[in-house]
Formats: structure tokens, sequence, C-alpha cells
């Protein structure tokens, strides 16, 4: 379903609760779960959350209510409460990984820590709103830990892998430049693929060496660029960006027949590379990832790093201390002064 589809959807059904209210019915139904996860819905909408987020939250509350068919519970609002959600847990913890997906096969493993994480900030997050919004007296879920999750540390792309990716790509041909430009600017700035869809000409500085874009949440940030993206921005600009389709196109990054890039068409770019140059983990995430790690190993601090990023709270970004401490760690191992001297690192 497209999103003008989804949005009508919704519209009417607030129309039906408003027209309900109308006639005058005191001894309105209750909204049971499934109505209130509509309601919240509209909520996401109306604060322009991103369509991606928005789809989440709906995913995972549904995700509740076929537990509550499934151990036959109703959907009463009077059943969400801290003791089914944590029944909740115990039940994802045995549950299959794509278990009564419509697509996929199911697999022998059980969800990971981290997904069944994810369950249960989204159910946070709903009961946080259902609190705020009257229709429960107290937030439920307030004092509802969530599950532990063992912390894995994705190790970034190394110079030699990226050095790897770069000479796969054919720096000859229009469509060679753009894609290296592409990845070339997910390493030095750690965006992410909707911002990278999103950057337009006018949004670019290369005087002052930033590009202005829009993330999560419709928020504009301002995010800096090394010396070399620069000049291979220009480039890329002066000598091989696609002649736009029409006037009004002012994206940077355009397909052959001069519209813009999609968020699938970048992922395929980032596949393209990874077969070709047999850095097969090689994903744009990745690269985000990778970007987050050297910039603080090369001397940034997390505060600066965390507006560049464009996150929240510093939470999302501490994480990445952890593993430039074990870079340290192993840099120290090789180099002590200490083992150098005595001979120890022989």
């Amino acid at each position: 379903m497209g999103l003008k589809e989804a949005t009508l959807k919704l519209a009417s059904f607030l129309l039906d609760k408003l027209r309900q209210k109308d006639k005058g019915t005191r001894l309105m139904k209750i909204p049971d779960i499934e109505e209130l996860i509509k309601l919240y819905e509209i909520s996401n909408r109306v604060e322009n959350k991103s369509p991606r987020t928005v789809a989440w939250y709906s995913e995972m509350l549904t995700s509740f209510t076929r537990y509550l068919d499934t151990v036959h519970l109703p959907h009463d609002l009077s059943i969400f409460s801290i003791d089914t959600v944590r029944a909740y847990i115990l039940y994802l913890r045995q549950r299959r990984r794509f278990e009564g997906h419509p697509y996929t096969p199911q697999q022998d493993k059980t969800l990971s820590p981290k997904t069944i994480q994810c369950h249960v900030r989204a159910l946070r997050a709903f009961s946080s709103w259902l609190f705020a919004e009257g229709h429960t007296t107290e937030n439920r879920l307030g004092k509802l830990k969530l599950p532990k999750a063992p912390v894995t540390m994705t190790t970034p792309l190394t110079p030699e892998e990226i050095k790897t990716c770069s000479s796969s790509i054919d720096k000859d041909s229009t469509m060679g430049v753009r894609n290296y430009t592409i990845i070339i600017i997910a390493l030095d700035t750690g965006l992410r693929i909707s911002e990278i869809i999103g950057i337009s000409l006018a949004n670019i500085n290369l005087i002052d060496g930033y590009i202005k874009v829009l993330g999560k949440g419709s928020k504009e940030r301002i995010v800096p660029i090394g010396k070399f993206v620069q000049r291979k921005l220009l480039f890329y600009i002066e000598n091989a960006r696609p002649k736009p389709a029409s006037g009004e196109i002012n994206n940077l990054f355009l397909s052959a027949s001069g519209n813009p890039m999609t968020a699938n068409s970048i992922k395929l770019v980032f596949s393209r590379i990874a077969r070709s140059s047999g850095v097969k983990r090689l994903h744009a995430h990745l690269c985000r990832h990778t970007f987050s790690i050297n910039y603080l190993l090369n001397g940034g601090d997390v505060f600066s790093l965390k507006e560049i990023l464009g996150h929240s709270s510093l939470e999302m970004v501490n994480h990445y201390l952890h593993f430039t401490s074990s870079q340290i760690t192993a840099q120290h191992h090789k180099y002590s002064p200490m083992d150098k001297l005595t001979g120890e690192h022989e």
C-alpha cells in the first residue's frame, strides 16, 4: 500500500471516530489496542516522522497483537500491562526468525536479543504515548527494563578494503565517477542513504566545505566534507553529472536518464561495488560506521560526532568509544615502548 493510500485510510478511520462522537453516543466503545495503534500511527505521521520509522512502530506493535491472538487474549486495552509484555518477551525468545512471514521461509534460529529489544522499545514508546494522550492513567510500561542484548562491534572497513573498493570502480565512465563520489562521501561524512539521495546542488558549499542535509524528522544540519571530497565532488558536478531530465531536478546524484536516484538504486551501487571488489561486506551503513570510528581515532570527539551523524542523544554514539578503546589497546600492544625496549614484542 502506497503512502497516499495509507494516509487516506487513516483519515477515513479518524472520520469514522468523529462521526461516532458527533452522534452523541454516550456509551462509546473504548478503543481496543488495534484502534489505538492506528491512532498512534496517525500521531507519528503528524509529528513528521519518516515513513520508515512510522512503518517500523506499526510493524512492531502489530506483532504484539498477533501474539495476543496466539495466546487467546482479548485486544482490550486492559490487557496491556507490564506482566503481559513480560510474557510476550518470553514468547519472543522462543520465536523463530521469519516465523509466519508470508514470503520469507522460517529459519531455525530464534530472534536475536537485539530484535527482541527493538520490540520492547516500540511497546514502551507506545505506552508513553497512551499515557500522554490520556488513554491510560499511568505509563504502564514505565518501570519495564529493556532486556539485555550483547553489545556487538562491527569491524569498520580497513584502509586496504577501502582501496580495493575504490580500485574496482571504473573512474573513466560517468557512472563510475558518480559511484566513486557516492562512496567517498559516505566514508567522509557518515550520511544515511536517505540523506545522500536528498542532497541538492543548492545545499553544497564547496568554498567552506560543507553540505546541508535533511535528516530524520526533517531536521536540517550542516555536515563538513574534507578537501579531497570537495575536489572529487566538484569534478563530478562539472564533468560527470548527467543532464537532469527536467529543469525542476536539482538533486546531486542522478541516474543515467537524469532522474534523482532512489534508495534502492544507491543500495544497488554498493552491492555492485561489493561484488566487483570482493569486499562482500560493503554496504552503506558500514560506511557510516567506518566514518564514525575513524573520526574518533583521528582525534574527533563524541559531541561533534553526534551533530555530524544527526543523533538526538549521545547514547547512539557512545558505543563507538568502546571500539576505539579496543583499537587503541591493539596499537599499544603493537607499539608498547617497554615491549620494544626489552624485545618482548618479538
